[in-house]
């Protein structure tokens, strides 16, 4: 994949955007490029305007998190089958005056609570958690592990791939331990489950989505604050520009 794309990656971000046009525009003003220095200024403007409102981020969002249904055991045909329940990484902390589950990131935590909910609705079922540790510590695999079984999940019935960094890693990770010929579940948030499964489909998976963490959820909602900026709109439209230019990474 050309470096640029993966540095572009990294970089966009709707702070970094406005920061690099305000400088942009800035720049302008020393050089005397009166309108070019307006133009920049204005796309600044208008840039923070739409991202820090809920309107288009949440539009993005939905597009993306509608793509599957949240997991239905009506779904499974034969719930006999053993099944591999793989809760991808996303981040914990290494406080160990906490208890496992208090380690992991709410995104974690939100993921593991899907993944045992199924759990409980499979008898023959296995929950794989995997990600590794990149100050070279406990893995978060393991601490998702230490998590399961604080929740109530039988340590017999948990596997931990601890070297994973990343969702293609997760899925050859799991290709390498067991073969491809086998039920997965991938869990992971809504918005980030079709490149996911693209990852488990490319090594030669048939994964089950079961999708969580909704950032964007349908219902009521308190429209009167929608037209107010706010950082948590800032950040959804973050995951949203991460995803979208996750997707264009896998295709190269």
């Amino acid at each position: 994949m050309p470096a640029f794309l993966i540095q572009l990656k990294g970089f966009c971000t709707v702070l970094n955007i406005v920061i690099f046009l305000l400088g942009l525009a800035y720049c302008c003003k020393l050089w005397h490029k009166k309108k070019a220095s307006n133009i920049f200024l204005s796309t600044a403007i208008v840039v923070f305007l739409l991202t820090a409102t809920r309107y288009l981020p949440n539009y993005l969002a939905t597009l993306l998190e509608k793509k599957y249904a949240p997991f239905n055991i009506a779904a499974i045909q034969n719930t006999q089958q053993k099944f591999y329940i793989h809760v991808l990484g996303s981040g914990n902390n290494y406080d160990n005056r906490l208890p496992a589950n208090a380690q992991l990131g709410a995104t974690a935590v939100c993921r593991l609570v899907e993944a045992i909910r199924i759990k409980r609705q499979l008898n023959n079922s296995i929950l794989v958690t995997s990600a590794n540790s990149v100050l070279g510590l406990e893995t978060q695999a393991s601490v998702a592990k230490r998590a399961a079984m604080l929740l109530g999940v039988d340590s017999t019935t948990i596997e931990k791939l601890d070297t994973p960094s990343t969702t293609s890693e997760e899925a050859n990770a799991l290709k390498q331990k067991y073969g491809i010929h086998i039920n997965v579940i991938v869990v992971t948030d809504a918005m980030h489950m079709q490149r996911a499964l693209q990852a488990f489909i490319k090594v030669g998976f048939a994964p089950t989505a079961a999708p969580t963490n909704y950032r964007a959820p349908l219902g009521p909602q308190n429209s009167w604050f929608n037209g107010w900026p706010s950082i948590e709109n800032i950040s959804l439209m973050d995951v949203v520009l991460h995803e979208y230019l996750g997707s264009i990474k896998a295709m190269f």
